[in-house]
Formats: structure tokens, sequence, C-alpha cells
């Protein structure tokens, strides 16, 4: 989406490495990553698009998408109970991404005393 905006209705971040928890951003992975390299691509992600949120950015000057964001990172400062994300808003880099494990969730922040 233009702006460097994710059109998914929800984002779920979670660690790279099964069983261990992230101590830096570079071993967090936006897992709702999809390779925008076709047409089926887009037809895999379908089920996650926010339509209605995409179409008021894209017309009403102010509006912001603000999807839900699932995060299993509970070493995270931004991590509550229910895996919800208390960041007002988050960053995720891999521009030159080709799977979710080429994602990093820049947000991240440890928590002191980590987990």
């Amino acid at each position: 989406m233009a702006g460097d905006l994710c059109s998914a209705r929800n984002i779920d971040i979670m660690h790279e490495e099964e069983g261990r928890m992230s101590a830096i951003a570079d071993q967090t992975m936006c897992k709702t990553f999809h390779d925008a390299a076709g047409i089926t691509s887009y037809l895999g992600s379908a089920d996650n698009i926010n339509i209605t949120g995409t179409l008021m950015e894209l017309t009403m000057p102010g509006h912001h998408l603000d999807p839900s964001i699932d995060c299993t990172v509970a070493s995270c400062v931004y991590w509550d109970e229910g895996r919800r994300c208390t960041a007002k808003a988050i960053e995720v880099t891999g521009m030159q991404a080709n799977e979710c494990q080429d994602t990093n969730c820049r947000t991240f922040e440890r928590r002191e005393g980590g987990i």
C-alpha cells in the first residue's frame, strides 16, 4: 500500500526462534508478511485484507488503518497479557524480504529483566 503502510486487518509479530524469546529486534518477525510478487501472493493473503480501512485511508485525509496487532514476543516492553501490543504504532522492516523471517519489528524494546 502507498506510504509504506500495511493493509492487513491483523498483524502477527512473533519471535524468530522456536522456544526462545527475542532479545533484540533482529530476532523478531512479522508472520503476516506475504511477498508481493504475483497474484498468488495476493490471493494467499486475501482473507486478512483490511478493505474498509484501506479505502478510508485512501479517501479520507487523516484516517488511519489501525490494524490489530497480535504479538507473542513477551520479552518486549509493549507486550501485554492476551498477546496484545500496546505500542501506538509499529515499524516493521524488510523491504527486500522474500519471507517472514526476513522482516523485523523495529518497535521492539526489550523488557527490563527480559523473559
